[in-house]
């Protein structure tokens, strides 16, 4: 018995997508599952009177089982929607599905955002009831226990691939339940209640043929009057079942949400804040509490490379933001590691930090080719795979070092590599690995490539720092490199996870800086002393096995998703020597 949805028309005018996700998705899913089992005997979906969308007001003969479906807001869309793949799985699969679609329940139990267990909450803490428009939309209302009794009298006795509805003749006008509860408080209704801004589109009417229900043996038992009253006495009895619903009593509850976000409690009494859409009427969003604390709570993330520098630098960063995460335990070519890793944190997001560099650099891939593969390709590739499998985003850190200046990118012209653009550096054995596991993950549309180059942090005593690197060396090349500065860049890899953002990407500060130009900021910022000296590429080529790659990157794609990115020379000073500043 399939009751679970997204519910409440008001939420769906403002968080639409969670509804599709719930309703449609979390049916198909459902279906799914019952169909690979093969085992289930019913199946029943539980619709609602609103997928046959407005009835006329003059009618009196309700909407019967075989009437179109015309919903008329983004709640009811989605019930439909639902109905057409259970529908769908019936005749494809055969699963034993019947359908049913019902008016509005009310009784004990009953969250606090449907109308009537709102008016009673209202009533009891002596505020308003507030009526959108002018209350006279017509709504059909059942107690809970009689229509229990018509799903038992469904299962057992409702024949399978039929449509059923659940519905009563007794209507009742919006303002009418008001004016009843009004009573029943003592309350005076001229006082007691409120017309507010009505929805974007409220139905004026539901109207439901039930006969072929009742053809089965089944009738409504409890009259308005009692249920209403029983209803009552059970919120007044347990008045803090729920909690706090403070968020739910407000006349226009939002919960705004995009595909895989939750919804916030919110403040009564705080200001609202007003957002319009094409077409759709002033939207009001209470103003949701906020902590003091940077708690994030919709991300939860994975990071592989505890023992790496971007992979630590991470962790600290998610600590500072108020990020939930865990380093993976798994290795990234061990298949089963890397799922119970997933299983047991329930990630939002994996970051993938980890791979082959070498020690003390890449020369030692040269010598270790098969574990550099192992890391760099099948283990990078496992870890997309699974992560795919599971529906996750992986943000891979990668290399810009698979490129090196050509005709077409000339040392100093300002062209750099685009995304796009087909690696054409084959020096070394960790740059080829890192191009081919490149190439492979074009196939996978879950994983954001984020190429780093020469990386550099603020901290200068790390031996991986580039600048840390250059100022040890007896001597250095001087060329100009597009360079990564971590401090400005990784807060932006973890805000891209934020955005869902996939592809290739130059992960590098706009422009280039050569060898010598950092050394001399080194020299006006550190040590005033500091002396260094050149040598060329082909003496450089005599002291290292693997050649290096010196490329140009294009970071115009980086600068438009984030336009305050600051050039290589603009970050180096702000992000690492004027922290640093001895001078």
């Amino acid at each position: 018995m399939h009751f679970a949805a997204q519910t409440h028309v008001d939420n769906s005018f403002g968080n639409s997508f969670e509804f599709t996700k719930n309703n449609i998705y979390g049916t198909h899913v459902l279906l799914e599952a019952c169909k690979v089992t093969g085992q289930i005997r019913r199946f029943i979906h539980v619709s609602t009177d609103e997928v046959y969308g407005e009835t006329d007001e003059d009618a009196v003969v309700g909407n019967h089982e075989a009437s179109q479906l015309l919903p008329t807001n983004p709640y009811s869309a989605t019930k439909a929607g639902a109905e057409m793949l259970v529908m769908a799985y019936g005749r494809s699969y055969g699963l034993p599905v019947i359908t049913t679609r019902g008016n509005n329940v009310y009784g004990p139990n009953q969250f606090p955002e449907k109308l009537i267990p709102k008016f009673i909450l209202l009533a009891m803490r002596g505020k308003t009831l507030p009526i959108h428009g002018d209350g006279a939309n017509v709504r059909s209302y059942l107690y809970c226990e009689d229509v229990a009794e018509a799903f038992e009298v469904i299962l057992h006795k409702g024949e399978v691939g039929h449509v059923y509805n659940i519905g009563t003749k007794k209507e009742r006008r919006v303002i009418d339940v008001a004016e009843d509860i009004c009573k029943l408080f003592s309350m005076d209704p001229e006082t007691g209640i409120k017309f507010v801004e009505n929805r974007p589109f409220n139905d004026q009417r539901y109207f439901l043929d039930d006969q072929k229900l009742k053809n089965l043996g089944w009738s409504e038992r409890t009259v308005w009057e009692d249920g209403l009253k029983k209803t009552i006495e059970w919120y007044t009895q347990n008045p803090d079942w729920w909690g706090d619903v403070s968020g739910a009593l407000l006349p226009h509850p939002r919960m705004l949400m995009m595909p895989g976000g939750r919804h916030f409690d919110c403040e009564e009494g705080k200001d609202s804040s007003y957002v319009t859409g094409p077409n759709q009427t002033r939207m009001v969003v209470p103003t949701c509490k906020t902590s003091s604390s940077p708690q994030t709570p919709d991300l939860k993330f994975l990071i592989y490379g505890r023992t790496g520098w971007i992979g630590g630098l991470l962790g600290q960063l998610c600590e500072k933001q108020g990020i939930p995460f865990e380093y993976g335990r798994g290795r990234l070519e061990d298949r089963s590691s890397l799922m119970a890793d997933i299983q047991n944190i329930k990630p939002t997001h994996v970051f993938n930090a980890a791979g082959v560099t070498g020690r003390p650099n890449v020369d030692w891939c040269e010598s270790h080719k098969t574990e550099t593969i192992r890391t760099n390709v099948a283990g990078t590739l496992t870890l997309a795979d699974v992560c795919r499998e599971h529906g996750l985003l992986m943000m891979n850190f990668a290399t810009g070092c698979i490129f090196e200046y050509d005709a077409g990118h000339p040392e100093g012209s300002g062209i750099g590599y685009k995304e796009e653009d087909k690696p054409n550096f084959i020096g070394s054995f960790y740059s080829k690995t890192k191009a081919m596991v490149e190439e492979l993950l074009k196939e996978y549309d879950n994983v954001c490539t984020l190429r780093v180059r020469m990386p550099i942090s603020s901290d200068l005593n790390n031996p991986r720092n580039f600048i840390t690197k250059i100022s040890r060396y007896n001597k250095v090349v001087n060329i100009p490199n597009s360079m990564t500065v971590l401090d400005e860049l990784l807060p932006i890899s973890i805000e891209m996870a934020k955005r869902n953002l996939k592809g290739i990407w130059n992960f590098t500060n706009p422009g280039v800086v050569s060898h010598n130009e950092i050394l001399e900021m080194y020299k006006a910022f550190i040590d005033p002393k500091f002396q260094w000296v050149n040598f060329t590429l082909e003496e450089q080529a005599k002291v290292i096995v693997a050649p290096r790659s010196n490329n140009e990157m294009d970071a115009s794609k980086l600068k438009k998703e984030f336009p305050d990115l600051l050039s290589i020379k603009e970050s180096l000073v702000k992000y690492v020597f004027e922290p640093n500043k001895r001078t």
